[in-house]
């Protein structure tokens, strides 16, 4: 593997663009270890951490390498993790116990702890409901009374379900969910608390929206 150098150009995720792209290498420092295992056999590693600075954007993001040929390891990692979404920008507009558990909700996604995210997802439908109508039953119970208050339609509810169920089975059945499955269940959940925010601000530029005036003069278009 040619060594990397000061200036390289190297194809890197970037979790503000979401992909992979042109990366250039800023500062790389180097850090030589050993441990004494037995009186007769030491291990011997090697640190590299590399800063590298996204050409696009200019996010800039930690890789550590980790290489020993005593125990024959050669570990990459990178620091924030890749990520495959961002927390939405409306995030702040919600209440503030809703915008807190999403942040934790997120902290758990980028750090790899899918069941934890899928958790933090089942918990904000749980607030989302609570906050609207009370704690007036089971999920099925709450469900049934978004529907009948407006708050969701038909079609919704069975979206939203899926969602609860996905989480019910990470709590109860200790199943693992794939990242694209567990990517679903934010986009549904996040739908549904972007529709609350939609609301509270359509209803604010309502009142900033100039009435229209009635006019007493008849249109041009209907022929008198």
């Amino acid at each position: 593997m040619k060594k990397t150098e000061l200036g390289d150009i190297q194809w890197v995720h970037c979790n503000k663009c979401l992909r992979e792209t042109r990366h250039e290498v800023v500062t790389i420092r180097e850090l030589k270890e050993s441990e004494d295992i037995e009186p007769d056999f030491t291990i011997d590693w090697i640190t590299t951490n590399t800063m590298l600075e996204c050409r696009g954007c200019g996010n800039v993001a930690l890789r550590r390498r980790v290489v020993s040929d005593d125990v024959d390891v050669d570990n990459t990692n990178y620091y924030p993790p890749p990520i495959s979404r961002q927390i939405p920008r409306w995030q702040y507009k919600l209440p503030k116990d809703m915008s807190d558990l999403l942040k934790e909700s997120y902290v758990a996604l980028q750090s790899g702890s899918k069941r934890l995210a899928i958790m933090g997802a089942r918990s904000l439908v749980d607030l989302f409901m609570n906050s609207t109508l009370g704690d007036i039953g089971g999920f099925e119970h709450k469900l049934d009374g978004l529907v009948k208050n407006g708050n969701l339609s038909k079609q919704n509810r069975d979206v939203l379900e899926a969602a609860l169920e996905a989480g019910h089975a990470v709590v109860h059945r200790g199943h693992e969910p794939k990242a694209d499955d567990v990517n679903l269940v934010f986009d549904i959940v996040e739908n549904m608390l972007q529709t609350m925010v939609l609301q509270k601000e359509s209803t604010e530029l309502k009142k900033r929206t100039p009435q229209r005036t009635k006019s007493n003069k008849p249109d041009a278009g209907d022929g008198k």
